[in-house]
């Protein structure tokens, strides 16, 4: 599976307009659907039928270390089935926003190089490239773009990975992660790395704090 999220970091110093690009305030929502692509024709979507309610519950130190904890409510409109996760997200001092499930990690042991690089905030000078047996993904930031999510108007900054398969049998793909500043998510794009398989996951509604 190719997604958006890439590496973990060490932090740097980081400018005021970098930290003010996200926006983790407790109470804050956000309300996602994810689309699936039509099989024997990637230009059309389908709804999957799972909604993904989004919202920051508290603030958490983790040894130390402060993150923003998110809960997901996932549900599926086909089976009436629902599933809770929870999610930790911090902007470091580089202002990338860095985040990990809890079930990815045992929090005991989480430090500040914890995480991977969910969108490097305003950062245009990060890029990263992550080495697989069957190619490489190379990641960047590019410049601000107008895009129409349900019916929605944003500007957003994608952050992309360029994926290029190290054997003719697999298809060069891209996968995106495009955030508004003070809004959050609007868009990831995700493919899995064989077949024609892909998804996104829009937003349709959120609830911003100041």
């Amino acid at each position: 599976i190719l997604s958006t999220s890439c590496s973990t970091e060490d932090d740097v110093n980081v400018t005021p307009t970098q930290e003010d690009f996200f926006n983790l305030n407790v109470g804050n929502t956000w309300v996602y659907k994810r689309y699936n692509f039509e099989l024997g024709n990637p230009t059309t979507y389908t709804f999957s039928g799972i909604t993904d309610n989004v919202e920051i519950v508290e603030n958490v130190s983790l040894n130390g270390v402060s993150f923003s904890k998110l809960k997901h409510t996932k549900t599926h409109s086909n089976n009436s089935e629902q599933s809770i996760e929870f999610e930790y997200l911090r902007v470091n001092s580089s202002g990338h926003l860095i985040g990990f499930y809890a079930s990815q990690y045992d929090l005991e042991t989480i430090d500040e190089n914890s995480g991977q690089v969910y969108h490097p905030g305003t950062d245009f000078n990060f890029g990263i490239t992550v080495e697989f047996p069957y190619g490489s993904l190379n990641y960047s930031l590019y410049p601000q773009e107008n895009i129409i999510v349900e019916n929605n108007n944003y500007s957003v900054l994608p952050f992309k990975g360029v994926f290029t398969p190290s054997s003719s049998e697999l298809e060069s793909k891209t996968v995106e992660s495009n955030y508004q500043s003070q809004i959050g998510l609007v868009k990831t794009v995700s493919h899995l790395v064989s077949g024609p398989y892909g998804w996104e996951d829009r937003l349709i509604s959120y609830n911003i704090g100041d």
